[in-house]
């Protein structure tokens, strides 16, 4: 297990269980400083803080924001920002909206295909997170349509299948922008899902502001991990990790920590967002 966790999820977004939930089992896996993820909001953060304090972690705040470059679906991670902005919550509330509009318009096309869901019950799924395609999914098993929510996404959700609803293209440099007008840092997000050319489209993101790479993900092996950390040793880039963390129970899914993060680069992500982050930690969780 490693002793840092920068990609996870909560009942704020998409992931299944509490932010508080999530502090308490990276606590027992091990995990010492981490970041809560969750997508266009940091409304899980207030209460993950506050069970870091008491279990003794540090949390750096962090975000997901999901963009684009040409086709390619780029995800990006950002970190040490202050929550509190106004631009930046303004920013995060238009991406929430665009969300919506999107499961509208997933649920209209699986209704069409004699897959009758109602939205309501998507957004009941949702609670007070920020609602997306897994809360879909998850409809979808609860009415028998499908046997996994990993099955939803095969046959019905993911990229190209006939739901993929795809929403307003969001630049990543407005993204970029916005992260680091508030004192954070971005990085780019499991890079080797951007595509065969992900190296291209990184040095575009460097050139736009980007810092750093997720190289210790998940399911990554050695070789891919060696080839990211080549990346960001000639790009002048940071290293993150990150389980991506969202409890659903997918095949490739792995458990808080369980990533080949080394504790030597945890040590030095941890110093970079120390050296360039307004916010290195919430309050109450150094």
């Amino acid at each position: 297990m490693a002793i840092g966790d920068f990609h996870l999820h909560s009942t704020a977004s998409d992931g299944v269980h509490s932010p508080t939930w999530v502090m308490e089992r990276a606590a027992a896996n091990g995990v010492r400083v981490l970041s809560l993820t969750d997508h266009d909001t940091t409304d899980g953060l207030p209460e993950a803080a506050t069970a870091a304090a008491r279990l003794g972690l540090r949390l750096i705040p962090g975000v997901e924001i999901s963009t684009e470059v040409g086709k390619a679906d780029v995800h990006l991670l950002g970190f040490g920002f202050d929550p509190a902005g106004r631009r930046l919550q303004e920013f995060f509330r238009w991406q929430r909206e665009g969300r919506l509009a999107r499961v509208e318009k997933i649920v209209r096309i699986l209704r069409e295909h004699g897959m009758p869901l109602e939205t309501k019950r998507v957004f009941e799924i949702a609670g007070e997170a920020t609602v997306g395609r897994p809360h879909v999914a998850r409809a979808l098993v609860e009415k028998g349509y499908v046997a996994s929510v990993q099955e939803a996404f095969d046959r019905w959700l993911g990229n190209g299948k006939p739901a993929d609803v795809n929403r307003e293209k969001l630049d990543p440099k407005d993204a970029i922008a916005i992260i680091r007008e508030h004192g954070g840092v971005v990085f780019v997000a499991h890079p080797a899902y951007i595509g065969e050319d992900y190296p291209e489209v990184i040095r575009y993101l460097r050139d736009l502001g980007a810092a750093g790479i997720e190289t210790y993900y998940k399911h990554y092996g050695p070789e891919v991990v060696a080839s990211h950390a080549a990346l960001a040793a000639e790009l002048n880039m940071m290293t993150s990790g990150g389980s991506d963390y969202h409890g659903l129970g997918n095949p490739d899914d792995r458990d808080i920590g369980d990533i080949p993060f080394p504790d030597d680069r945890v040590d030095a992500f941890v110093r970079f967002i120390d050296a360039n982050c307004a916010c290195g930690a919430m309050e109450g969780a150094l």
